[in-house]
């Protein structure tokens, strides 16, 4: 039987192939290393977010225990987290995250400041306590959609 195709490769055909092949390769390589670095990052966001969604919940239980006898130094421990919420969350939810921790810290200051439950200090935490009321289940929702959102 005769042969229609009779090739003949030299040296130099052959290392071209053998330098198409890895670069195929390189190619595949690289994609799977982009694809994972990708995972790898949206894991990391994650972190971020659950951090923030942690600290949340924190103040959340601490302001729903204590109420106008909120403590400072436990409402100040959401500082950095509710900044931090500008970066890992979206602008709309990072600005109520914000009022909530500045009603938050109000509400402590404000109890720091009468040193208890006063007429004064009643009239003074009504406005804060009903933001902090409003947003709490907002906020928490939201967080909750987000964190669902990333690990689909």
């Amino acid at each position: 039987m005769a042969c229609f195709f009779e090739i003949k490769l030299g040296t130099s055909d052959v290392i071209a192939l053998l330098a198409l092949l890895v670069a195929g390769l390189s190619a595949l390589y690289a994609r799977w290393s982009w694809r994972e670095a990708k995972k790898a990052n949206q894991i990391s966001l994650l972190g971020h977010k659950k951090e923030i969604y942690d600290a949340f919940f924190e103040l959340k239980m601490h302001m729903t225990q204590k109420a106008e006898f909120a403590e400072l130094g436990e409402v100040s421990k959401f500082y950095y987290p509710s900044k931090n919420a500008n970066i890992y969350l979206p602008s709309d939810l990072a600005k109520d995250i914000e009022k909530y921790f500045d009603a938050c810290f109000w509400i402590s200051d404000i109890h720091r400041k009468y040193g208890g439950i006063s007429k004064d200090s009643s009239a003074e935490c009504k406005p804060h306590i009903e933001a902090e009321k409003k947003l709490a289940p907002k906020i928490e929702n939201e967080i909750i959609k987000l964190l669902k959102e990333a690990q689909a």
